[in-house]
Parts: C-alpha cells; sequence; structure tokens
C-alpha cells in the first residue's frame, strides 16, 4: 500500500511521482513535444514565403484544418449525447427498481400480521 504525505496544502500528493502516471506520460510525451519543436524549427515560416509552411510548401491546409476540427467537434458532441442519454436511463431503471423493491417490501410487511385472526386471509 502507498501511504502519502499530504504536505503544504496538498500540492505534494497532487504533483507526487510515487505511484502516479506521470512519469510514464512523460516518456511518451517528451520526445514527442522535442520532435515538434525541431520540425517547427526546421520548417518554420521563413520571411519571404506567403504561405505560412515554410519549406513544405503546401497550401490549403486551413481548409484540412477547418475540416478536421468539426468532425472532431461532432463526434466529441455525439459522443456526451450518447452517455448523457444512457446516464438518464440507467437513472430511470435505478428509480424503476427502487420503486419495485419499495413495493414488495411494503407488501410484505402489509401482509405479516402477528394476529391469528388474520392469518386466513
Amino acid at each position: 500500500m502507498i501511504v502519502y504525505s499530504w504536505g503544504l496544502f496538498g500540492l505534494t500528493h497532487v504533483f507526487g511521482w510515487k505511484g502516479s502516471i506521470l512519469p510514464s506520460a512523460v516518456c511518451f510525451a517528451l520526445p514527442n513535444a522535442v520532435l515538434a519543436v525541431l520540425l517547427h524549427i526546421y520548417l518554420g515560416p521563413d520571411s519571404n514565403d506567403h504561405s505560412g509552411f515554410g519549406e513544405l510548401g503546401i497550401g490549403g491546409l486551413d481548409k484540412l484544418w477547418t475540416g478536421y476540427t468539426f468532425v472532431l467537434g461532432f463526434l466529441i458532441v455525439f459522443r456526451n449525447n450518447q452517455a448523457y442519454s444512457r446516464f438518464w436511463d440507467g437513472a430511470n431503471d435505478m428509480a424503476e427498481l427502487r420503486g419495485t423493491w419499495y413495493n414488495a417490501i411494503s407488501n410484505l410487511i402489509s401482509f405479516c400480521s402477528p394476529r391469528v385472526e388474520h392469518r386466513e386471509e
């Protein structure tokens, strides 16, 4: 078991390395970040280049980016809507289950009477 030390205002717990996912995430993120910086420096825009893409020489990337962000936004909205719908389906099923159990227990209590004259009913 990991014993956590809260430290000052719990910040040592939040930014701690022991038992955290941060070390393995840094192993993946740091090389990609370095590669992105090097590519930006190497393929960065020149002062006389008007396309804004440096040595790549490709235009129309803004249209691709617009299409990508539209599809990504559509998928995020669709997934959130589906998750919201599933949440309310589950909440309604739980309310129905609670009502069914309440009805069963109330019937059980009402039909269990210690009186002898009620046993034949």
